[in-house]
């Protein structure tokens, strides 16, 4: 098993902030997220895990240290879209004090 990065606990950090605002039904993994989930299940001898345990949050570091975050999630409906987006990125930031968090771009990929 591998040891937590740091980029894993800002992923799951943000990934719990997302999910914690109203409005947001469920973050949507991406391809490499649900091809990883399926590859794990039908491999009899895992290797440790790594990549992103956050599946539905990305994120990458620039050269000066800072996060880029990327999040992608399902909207409920009757919200309005730009209002949870703007929501979900205040939560974010707010859930990494003392990360210095570059960007935060947020995609809605669908309404339930």
């Amino acid at each position: 098993m591998t040891a937590v990065t740091r980029r894993d606990r800002v992923a799951v950090a943000a990934a719990e902030a997302a999910r914690g605002v109203p409005g947001v039904a469920f973050l949507r993994p991406g391809v490499a997220d649900l091809l990883r989930a399926r590859i794990a299940e039908r491999t009899p001898f895992r290797a440790p895990q790594s990549g992103n345990r956050a599946p539905g949050v990305r994120v990458g570091r620039d050269e000066d240290d800072g996060w880029h975050i990327d999040i992608r999630f399902v909207l409920c409906r009757g919200h309005r879209a730009l209002d949870i987006t703007r929501a979900v990125r205040a939560a974010v930031v707010a859930a990494l004090p003392g990360e210095p968090v570059v960007s935060v771009r947020i995609t809605v990929t669908g309404v339930v």
